[in-house]
């Protein structure tokens, strides 16, 4: 079974969006669930888009686990287009027959929550979002996940594989990388490509981000006054 992880560098800090930390230790999850004679060997393996320090997650995948690495080099770190990014990370996954692709839910800076549909869709891929639990099924090569919906409600589906799933915070706890799998990290292949060796031709954006601006701070209070009914009353 081969699983490929997305995973993103969170702007100036270098550390790995949490959600994508999150898809990944579900991979290994499952890599050591399925990892045995009978099943056959289970790799994973991790993308990501952007500047050339992007590739210190990889090396931090690496220590979690991972068994290799793709670094899709970009030369702008501010706002990418999802649909450009899921392009990107669609040509690099049609290269290998994966089995599982896994995204984080939404990164923490755009927090769009776009680009696994999109890689999903580009793909021709049956998609979930918001996994909060996952099953896998030998018999019929599906997986039985559970969604997370609002109002506690949750939807339960069984999927096809392969499939993308996008992953929700609270399905697990991720690991911290452990010496050993830090120290054989630098023997561990990492295939830097650029956006022009994956499409010669640019691939346009569908999307544009018009602006960003911190909210305002305001604050605000009404108090109320009259008896203690007067003040229930207003309360009310």
């Amino acid at each position: 079974m081969k699983i490929l992880v997305c995973i993103k560098q969170m702007g100036d800090s270098g550390d790995m969006n949490r959600f994508d930390a999150i898809a990944l230790e579900e991979a290994l999850l499952l890599k050591e669930q399925l990892d045995d004679p009978i099943v056959g060997p289970v790799s994973v393996d991790v993308v990501t888009v952007g500047p050339p320090a992007s590739e210190k997650i990889i090396q931090r995948a690496f220590g979690m686990g991972a068994d290799r690495g793709y670094h899709i080099v970009t030369e702008d770190s501010g706002y990418v287009s999802s649909f450009m990014t899921a392009s990107w990370l669609a040509a690099v996954a049609k290269k290998t027959s994966y089995d599982l692709i896994l995204a984080g839910i939404i990164s923490e800076d755009m927090m769009a929550g776009q680009t696994g549909p999109m890689l999903a869709e580009i793909m021709g891929l049956p998609c979930a979002t918001g996994v909060i639990k996952t099953t896998l099924r030998f018999t019929d090569n599906a997986m039985e996940v559970e969604r997370e919906l609002e109002n506690g409600f949750r939807d339960c589906l069984v999927i096809r594989l392969p499939a993308v799933l996008t992953i929700q915070a609270g399905i697990n706890t991720p690991r911290y990388p452990c010496l050993s799998n830090m120290l054989a990290a630098n023997s561990k292949q990492i295939i830097t490509l650029a956006t022009a060796d994956l499409f010669p031709e640019p691939v346009r954006a569908r999307e544009s981000c018009v602006g960003m601006e911190d909210p305002e701070k305001t604050r605000s209070a009404q108090v109320l006054e009259g008896s203690l009914s007067d003040k229930a009353g207003k309360l009310f």
